[in-house]
């Protein structure tokens, strides 16, 4: 873990006290909880926007794309996988198949 020097605004600090009382967590705890959820919904945002892919906004939250595909239907996001993908995708599969002998 790398250490970061950050300056925070009054509102920011005020949720951090709150949470380190209500929730029994050090302040350095809550606020790289809070940090992690701002990635995440700033990598959702991009998922939607159809800027990244799924395995991009994966790897950015630092979760399974499993967790991701749960997170993205958390926050009611569709997939983002265009027809010219899943016909990609379909003809890779078949010329595995052809390949195995499946």
């Amino acid at each position: 873990m790398k250490e970061k020097t950050i300056n925070l605004t009054e509102d920011i600090l005020k949720g951090v006290l709150y949470r380190t009382k209500m929730e029994d967590v050090d302040e350095s705890t809550a606020i790289r909880q809070f940090i992690k959820l701002g990635v995440m919904w700033y990598v959702v945002e991009l998922y939607k926007m159809g800027k990244i892919t799924l395995g991009e906004a994966a790897e950015l939250s630092g979760v399974s794309l499993r967790r991701m595909l749960d997170l993205l239907a958390e926050h009611g996001v569709k997939g983002n996988v265009k027809m010219n993908q899943q016909v990609k995708a379909l003809d890779y599969a078949k010329n595995l198949c052809a390949v195995y002998g499946i």
